[in-house]
This record gives structure tokens, C-alpha cells and sequence, in this order.
């Protein structure tokens, strides 16, 4: 998307929008001032990652500073790799779904090299089953990299990023949405369908990702989106 495309989105954010972008964005910079930095937004089917990922590209444009793309659905492993401890595995949805090597390897690491070194955002196109052509980019040398996906602060992913944003939704809320975007999603027509669940569960007692977050943020009304501070006494 066009950075002016981008910067337009601005104008219907709500004032509870504007200031939470911009707080994230601020915490992002002041903690890290320079260098490169990568930022996860985490979260479960529906609570609106991919949504809040743009908004942040946005609002670290509006600050000035360089930032990219990048979301973990986009380096998924091929069909036969992903089903191969069958469609319903909620192990094989944990453990096989996404190229975690590649990840690492074409974007996390060259990307926090700094220097020239050349990045990929995109490496799988889902809806082919195919690899993309490989598009290299280059950032500058205090550039931010947003990443959206699922279960990233599973074991595989430790230590890479600076900055965790962890997403919350009821049940209710993320299950519209799944409505709204995939149709027939498993979640929506098969409330019993374990895929999806059970790896969610597995992945939330290996990780604890709200306990782990740098910021939890509760996206059910995402017009009024609220941080949430979490007691960890």
C-alpha cells in the first residue's frame, strides 16, 4: 500500500485509536531511540493483527520514522508439508503451518543485520501453494519492521524481537470477524472443530504470551481499543 494510502487511513481513525497507534509507537521509538528494531503483534484468529500491524506502519509514518511490513502468513509451508499430520491436527497447525527457518533466515536476521543487507517480507502465496519470486529490500539503518502472525513468542522465535504487542478479543467478536473475512471458517461453522483451538491453548501455556507481552491491548471493540495492564506480582 502507498505511503499516502496509508497516511489517509489516519483520518477515520477515533480519538482512543489515534492516541493508542501513537502511544505504541512512541513507547516503540523511546525505548530503542536508534537501530533497527522489530516489532510482533501477536494474538489468536480474528483479534485483528493484520488491522493493527497497518495501523502502526501508519502512525510510525506520521513520526517519521521508516518502517515494513512483514506478517507470518506469508511464509506458510507448502500443502503437503502443512497437512502432514492431517487437516485436523491441531500439532501439525502448530508445528508444520508456517516456515519458521525461512523466516528466520530471509527477514528476521538479515533484516536486524542492518547495513545493505537485503530482506524479504513475502515468501508463499497461500491461495497458489506456491513460493513468490524473491523481492530484496533494503531499509534504512533505524528502520522498524512490523511482523503480525500467530504463536510468536513460541521457543523457535526467542530473542528476536524488541517489542511484543499481544491482542485480545472475546470469542464472540473474533468469530464475526472470521465470518466477515473467510466466510465458512472452521471456527465460525464448526465451534467443536479442535484445529485451531487446542494449538492456541497449547501455544498460550508453553508461551504465556499475555504474561510475556510488552503490551497487551483488548481489540473486542475495535473502535475503542484499550491497553491492558496486566498484575504480574
Amino acid at each position: 500500500m502507498a505511503d499516502q494510502q496509508l497516511l489517509m487511513q489516519a483520518a477515520s481513525w477515533t480519538p482512543e485509536q489515534k492516541a493508542l497507534y501513537t502511544e505504541v509507537a512512541r513507547v516503540v521509538v523511546a525505548r530503542s531511540p536508534r537501530g533497527r528494531r522489530i516489532v510482533a503483534v501477536d494474538g489468536r484468529d480474528g483479534a485483528g493483527k493484520t488491522h493493527l500491524s497497518d495501523a502502526l506502519h501508519v502512525a510510525f509514518a506520521r513520526a517519521g520514522v521508516q518502517s515494513f511490513r512483514a506478517s507470518l502468513d506469508d511464509f506458510h509451508q507448502p500443502r503437503e508439508r502443512r497437512y502432514r499430520q492431517g487437516r485436523d491436527s491441531w500439532k501439525g497447525y502448530y508445528e508444520d503451518a508456517f516456515d519458521l527457518e525461512l523466516v528466520d533466515r530471509v527477514l528476521l536476521q538479515p533484516f536486524r543485520m542492518g547495513g545493505s543487507t537485503g530482506f524479504m517480507t513475502r515468501a508463499f502465496d497461500l491461495e497458489t501453494d506456491q513460493s513468490v519470486e524473491m523481492d530484496w529490500q533494503t531499509a534504512g539503518p533505524d528502520a522498524v519492521l512490523i511482523v503480525d502472525g500467530v504463536f510468536l513468542l513460541r521457543p523457535a522465535f526467542r530473542g528476536r524481537w524488541h517489542f511484543v504487542v499481544r491482542l485480545e478479543a472475546s470469542d464472540a467478536e473474533r468469530g464475526a470477524r472470521l465470518q466477515r473475512r473467510d466466510g465458512a471458517h472452521p471456527l465460525v461453522t464448526d465451534p467443536s472443530h479442535d484445529r485451531y483451538r487446542l494449538a492456541h491453548e497449547h501455544y498460550e501455556r508453553l508461551a504465556d504470551p499475555v504474561r510475556n507481552a510488552d503490551m497487551v491491548i483488548d481489540t473486542t471493540d475495535w473502535r475503542a481499543p484499550r491497553q491492558v495492564f496486566q498484575d504480574r506480582c
